[in-house]
């Protein structure tokens, strides 16, 4: 496979395949303007809907002033600030939990987990760290998998790599995003572990009265993604398994005035606000507090700008400009890249009201879209010639068709899990095989690509002067 240009024989170019991103990328958009919405929500003291909104026109504002090169400059800073924010409060937890202030050797050779188990199993619930409590070995791979290369293949990633001047420093950039990836990675379990540990000792068999008058807990009660509900009139707390509220008929939000009877729990915490709220729970300085808000903040508004800045550009160039009307001028694809913006930002909050899902399954889902379709062609466009445009555009519907049927299928409209009982956060590594089988089988089956678009595969395998070459 390769990008030429002008459309001919030997490989979708980038271009016309741009449009269908366009769709996948509104699912991840939505959590990150969940995560905007949730901040604030918080510091704003409104309801998190009303911060969502809040959220959705910083952003539009932010993508459509800061085009692609501001926003790749902005973002450097915005990972610093994520970084920082998210290690100092993982260090000073870890110190005063465990005494030892690096938060991968606390959670590895301190009995902070031992601790957490036993309160987990004293409260009904299953050990912490028992493995598989909600997927089983098969699962666990799969997600694993498709988190991985659903990552590889993430338009609005790989596109970071046209905004550095050489050949080398993508590869040097590459280099250092995976060191400090991996130091965010590898703290984040830790930090778990603090942060469950924490609310519970806080929360548990405390009198309401006394609960209410915590400041963090005032605050974050006004965006109504922490609520209480004394059910057995004891005027204390009960952290136990189950919901404390039913659901709305028909969505994925609690019903505050309608108790669950069926569960002890007396204690709604919205997943989302885990993060944001563990500096507070474990009473850290109110500068470290701040700091994880701007680190939140920074990382969903870089996130998000960039989503939208690859759906507003499939929208304008590869589906208006190469398909609806080849002739528009510069004036008319930029108007349409700033409409593309709005509309994506709108479809996302509307979503983001009325999320499918909380963050983390969402982020799942649209990785394992990713990996279903992007990835196989990314992959042999560099290490098969013989790949094909209609090989690769042939793989990338099936591999996309039955991702997004199975977890659309499987999570809402309650379709059995009939594929050996892969659950839809998993499906995207089996959507990424039969990609890459349909792939391979189609391009054999049609007419290879041209010498000149083989040549420039073997110049992408063998990059001949890297250190001079440049980015055109």
């Amino acid at each position: 496979m390769a990008t030429d240009q002008n459309g001919g024989r030997g490989g979708p170019s980038v271009r016309a395949v741009g449009p269908p991103s366009g769709g996948k990328i509104h699912v991840y958009v939505i959590p990150q303007l969940v995560g905007v919405g949730t901040v604030f929500a918080r510091y704003l003291g409104v309801p998190s809907v009303t911060g969502l909104w809040i959220g959705v026109a910083v952003t539009a504002m932010f993508t459509v002033l800061g085009g692609m090169k501001g926003i790749t400059w902005t973002q450097a800073a915005q990972y610093t600030v994520l970084i920082i924010a998210f290690l100092i409060p993982a260090f000073a937890i870890s110190s005063i939990l465990t005494g030892n202030p690096i938060p991968q050797l606390a959670l590895t050779f301190s009995d902070i987990t031992a601790r957490l188990n036993q309160l987990q199993v004293d409260l009904g619930f299953n050990q912490y760290t028992q493995p598989f409590q909600s997927f089983d070995p098969l699962n666990i791979l799969l997600i694993t998998v498709t988190l991985m290369f659903g990552t590889a293949g993430l338009p609005h990633v790989i596109i970071r790599f046209y905004t550095v001047p050489t050949v080398k420093d993508a590869r040097s950039s590459a280099g250092w995003a995976l060191l400090f990836i991996a130091l965010l990675y590898t703290t984040a379990p830790a930090v778990s572990v603090f942060a469950r540990y924490n609310l519970i000792n806080t929360l548990h068999g405390k009198s309401i009265e006394e609960v209410k008058q915590i400041d963090w807990v005032a605050k974050w009660e006004k965006t109504k993604l922490l609520q209480f509900v004394d059910k057995d009139g004891d005027g204390k707390l009960t952290v136990a398994p189950g919901r404390a509220f039913n659901l709305i008929p028909g969505t994925n939000r609690p019903d505050f005035k309608s108790p669950n009877e069926k569960s002890k729990n007396e204690v709604f915490i919205n997943n989302d606000i885990i993060v944001l709220s563990t500096p507070e729970v474990a009473k850290l300085a109110p500068f470290i507090i701040a700091l994880v808000a701007a680190g939140g903040l920074a990382a969903a508004l870089s996130t998000a700008s960039g989503l939208l800045i690859v759906i507003s550009s499939a929208l304008s160039h590869d589906l208006y400009y190469r398909i609806i009307n080849p002739r528009a001028s510069e004036v008319q694809r930029l108007l349409v890249a700033r409409v593309g913006i709005l509309l994506a930002v709108l479809i996302a909050g509307y979503f983001g009201q009325n999320p499918p899902g909380f963050i983390a399954q969402l982020v799942a889902f649209a990785f394992g879209l990713a990996a279903s379709s992007f990835f196989p062609a990314i992959l042999l466009g560099i290490f098969d010639k013989r790949t094909t445009r209609e090989g690769a555009i042939a793989g990338m519907v099936v591999g996309l068709i039955f991702t997004a049927t199975y977890i659309i299928g499987t999570s809402y409209f309650g379709m059995p899990r009939w594929f050996f009982g892969v659950s839809p956060e998993g499906i995207g590594a089996v959507g990424m095989m039969l990609n890459l089988l349909v792939t391979l089988v189609v391009s054999r089956l049609t007419p290879e690509p041209p010498k000149e678009v083989q040549d420039l595969v073997e110049s992408v395998r063998i990059p001949r002067g890297a250190k001079e070459a440049h980015y055109h």
